[in-house]
């Protein structure tokens, strides 16, 4: 309709303790406190359920539900909080899933020039593209089920060496857009590493 906001759309598949706290509509004034509780509410959920059932429905969720109900949740979130920085997780873990070659030809470029940050990854030199997306849905899981602080990080260096890799396409490539892609590639990276310090010292609210 004209003039209104768009229709929330609660994603039912989410959690049950989630799927609670989303009325409707968000209220404006309000967008901030449901997006911390429900960030904590689907990692705490997770975190303490035996359930695997459960896990693999976080684990897909993105793909199922695609990425906009969780825009709608956490995406203006800053980057050193719980749903701003499983946003960026989750948008890092979609993207790699679905464009894993072009992934592993920007990581394999990166490598070569921050080495450092491989053993970070968890990475084999080189990987194939079934290792990349095997590890991006390790550290996705680690992050509901394991060490949330050492999973942010990992995402970090997967977000970083890709940039570096991007941006080294970019020197050799007419394809535009590159250069940006890297700048908020590595934006992304030292953002998920940011979050993953807080998370380590128990400040990621």
């Amino acid at each position: 309709m004209s003039g209104s906001s768009p229709r929330f759309r609660r994603p039912a598949s989410l959690y049950p303790s989630v799927a609670d706290q989303l009325p409707g509509d968000p209220d404006p004034g309000t967008a901030s406190d449901l997006a911390h509780s429900s960030a904590s509410a689907l990692l705490d959920g997770v975190f303490h359920s035996e359930d695997p059932e459960v896990v693999q429905r976080v684990l897909t969720l993105a793909a199922r539900e695609g990425l906009g109900d969780l825009a709608t949740l956490w995406s203006r979130a800053p980057a050193t909080t719980l749903p701003g920085a499983l946003w960026r997780l989750y948008v890092l873990h979609t993207w790699v899933q679905r464009a894993g070659d072009d992934v592993v030809l920007r990581y394999r470029q990166g490598s070569r020039t921050v080495p450092g940050l491989r053993y970070l990854s968890g990475l084999s030199e080189p990987p194939d593209v079934d290792e990349v997306r095997r590890t991006m849905d390790d550290i996705l899981r680690g992050a509901f089920t394991g060490d949330l602080g050492m999973a942010l990080i990992r995402a970090g260096a997967v977000a970083t060496i890709v940039a570096h890799g991007t941006a080294h396409l970019a020197d050799s490539s007419p394809e535009e857009g590159l250069t940006a892609q890297a700048e908020r590639l590595l934006s992304t990276g030292e953002e998920l590493v940011a979050a993953g310090r807080h998370a380590e010292a128990g400040t990621l609210d």
